[in-house]
């Protein structure tokens, strides 16, 4: 993939969600709640989005539950405007640098050829499952939080599915009751050959080792030699 990774959070130099460089939204712009109440029971709170749908969504979970924390978790640094949420993070690149999960640019040429969408690469495919993991983590630790992830497709059909999906996955390896204290949304599978395979293979993981072993496999059998 023409982007680098975000595994820095199996690396311990820096989590994938890079909280500490997080955009605070603005309190008033984001419509603010300090009461503690939990989200109603049953209702999830993760939520999927895109270009196109972000702020529907964020609106959407102020109805529902007025009294939630809302994360916007953006696999695109071109889309980091809080659009009502009272955080946003911009998922990194194992190297610090800043996601960038988008469709590729259109041609300035009408004549052009259309540029295809570039092959995800191990370390990206180990860094969205760090990007799911950390989900869980931020769901698990506030129980008014809600998140939403979003990439930089119209309606986060590709990578912002795929981590979510990748979330309800880490979610159920966890021990103890984690699985009962969050309710997930019933899984969409990513528009995206690759992810819909990946998933495929992660169904039989145990843990999340297991899941970055069966990413490496995946990768090295089938995507290693593909172009672009």
């Amino acid at each position: 993939m023409a982007q680098s990774t975000l595994d820095a959070f199996v690396n311990g130099s820096k989590g994938a969600l890079d909280v500490d460089a997080a955009t605070e939204a603005d309190h008033q712009d984001a419509g603010h709640h300090g009461e503690d109440a939990p989200a109603p029971k049953g209702v999830p709170r993760l939520h999927v989005a895109g270009t196109s749908t972000v702020c529907r969504a964020i609106e959407a979970v102020r109805a529902e539950h007025p009294e939630a924390s809302v994360v916007l978790v953006t696999l695109s640094w071109r889309h980091n405007h809080n659009c009502g949420a009272d955080q946003v993070v911009v998922a990194n690149e194992p190297r610090g640098a800043a996601f960038d999960l988008r469709p590729p640019p259109k041609p300035k040429r009408k004549d052009a050829p259309k540029e295809l969408p570039s092959t995800p690469g191990i370390d990206e495919l180990n860094g969205l499952i760090s990007v799911g993991e950390e989900v869980v983590d931020l769901l698990l630790d506030d129980a008014r939080a809600h998140v939403v992830v979003m990439d930089g497709y119209p309606q986060g059909q590709i990578y912002a599915r795929f981590a979510a999906c990748l979330a309800a996955r880490c979610l159920k390896l966890r021990r103890g009751d984690a699985s009962k204290q969050v309710t997930m949304p019933r899984a969409t599978t990513p528009a995206d050959a690759i992810c819909k395979a990946a998933l495929k293979r992660f169904k039989s993981c145990r843990s999340v080792e297991a899941m970055r072993a069966a990413a490496e496999a995946y990768y090295h059998e089938e995507l290693e030699d593909r172009f672009p």
